[in-house]
């Protein structure tokens, strides 16, 4: 550290070892050995340096390994992403899903989705980053399978706005417009949401549930 240098503060310390650890826990589960290490490494060096910023030399030292290592276990970069978004869209989309389709109507199917939805791009902050950003560089067949993710998570909170309009539930001039602000919305939590502050995910959750209703005008 240079003397123009100011030390990390507690806050983003806490926030870091906590990202951090969750990021490792999400990886002892999906992979093992060294493809668990460099996963783990990559993961954290998109979140921070974006995919471009992310060299094959940094995520190798940020995984302990040589850059020789990684191409073992991984064929590119792309590839290495690719292994990334997969898993952890599945994650973030089933984080909306699951729970949305455990509501008997509209409004509590939204509010149910939109809270653990929220929850979890604070829970899983540097994950999110690492995925939500950089996916729109990747548009390629090779990531067909992610985008089609995505998909089924608009396709689903249309579905449930749609319902709501036709019940009376919900106000909406544009569903598309309701749609992308919801997500968009919830998707920029990992973007400021440090651990340690004194909103914890479950309360975000609950907040932007409440804010969810006020943007679809629920009766």
């Amino acid at each position: 550290m240079t003397e123009t240098e100011s030390p990390p503060s507690s806050r983003y310390l806490i926030d870091r070892e906590y990202a951090e650890r969750r990021i490792a826990e999400f990886w002892d589960q999906r992979a093992t050995g060294a493809s668990r290490r460099i996963l783990c490494g990559a993961t954290l060096a998109f979140a921070d340096l974006g995919y471009h910023g992310a060299s094959t030399r940094e995520i190798a030292n940020r995984s302990g390994m040589s850059p020789a290592a990684v191409y073992i276990h991984f064929d590119s970069k792309q590839d290495l992403f690719h292994r990334i978004a997969i898993e952890g869209h599945r994650l973030s989309t089933g984080s909306f899903s699951e729970p949305a389709r455990q509501g008997a109507d509209p409004v509590t199917q939204l509010r149910l989705g939109i809270a653990s939805f929220a929850s979890f791009n604070a829970e899983w902050n540097l994950l999110s980053r690492s995925i939500e950003y950089e996916i729109r560089l990747h548009r390629g067949p090779e990531f067909a399978d992610v985008w089609a993710l995505r998909r089924g998570i608009d396709e689903h909170v249309l579905e449930i706005l749609r319902a709501g309009v036709a019940e009376g539930s919900f106000r909406i001039a544009d569903l598309d417009w309701a749609k992308i602000t919801l997500l968009s919305t919830c998707i920029d939590v990992a973007r400021w949401y440090r651990h340690g502050s004194s909103r914890t995910p479950l309360s975000i959750g609950f907040q932007y549930a409440d804010l969810a209703m006020t943007l679809v005008g629920a009766q």
